[in-house]
């Protein structure tokens, strides 16, 4: 267990962790944002009437376009408000889950930082078994702080447009829709 510690066994098992933690952040909101490109390109084509350009987008178009037609031609009111309100909650929840992810990395991060500057400070008898802890310290903090760094960069700004649209072409469908079962 000592080798495992003052070894890099420690240090790369944290960084696997942080780089699995990153993978999954990283899947996790792009699939997200698909969805909400997807239903924002959607809705925003049918407030245009462009049935012609409605055809392509592959599966999450597909599924996004059954979704709308059905609440289009709802005879419940009641289910075709809470479908449309399931979605402006799909989409809000995206930019708090980008805020989730990268935090967590840093704290990833910091946490290799403190545990490996504690098991330095205990088992700290001579300059080789101080030096191991350290490495976790230094790399674990690196990995955490580089990896939110770039879930940041990757999605930061474009995340909050996208939804921002979103949440507009929501807005006018559902409107526009409500007048087009009134007589």
């Amino acid at each position: 267990m000592a080798t495992f510690v003052h070894g890099w066994g420690l240090t790369a098992l944290s960084l696997v962790v942080i780089t699995l933690v990153f993978a999954g952040a990283w899947l996790h909101v792009a699939g997200e944002l698909r969805w909400v490109r997807v239903l924002t390109e959607q809705l925003g084509l049918e407030l245009v009437d462009a049935p012609e350009a409605k055809r392509g987008g592959g599966l999450d178009a597909a599924a996004v376009r059954e979704e709308a037609h059905a609440v289009w031609i709802a005879t419940d009111a009641a289910w075709a408000a809470r479908q449309v309100r399931s979605w402006q909650m799909r989409a809000l929840r995206l930019e708090p889950a980008l805020a989730f992810w990268i935090d967590l990395l840093r704290q990833l991060g910091l946490l290799g930082t403190v545990v490996g500057l504690g098991l330095s400070l205990t088992i700290a008898r001579d300059a080789d078994a101080l030096l191991g802890p350290l490495a976790l310290a230094v790399w674990t903090t690196v990995a955490g702080l580089g990896y939110s760094i770039v879930l940041s960069s990757l999605y930061g700004m474009r995340l909050t447009a996208w939804v921002d649209a979103c949440a507009k072409n929501l807005e006018a469908w559902d409107a526009r829709r409500r007048a087009a079962v009134r007589p």
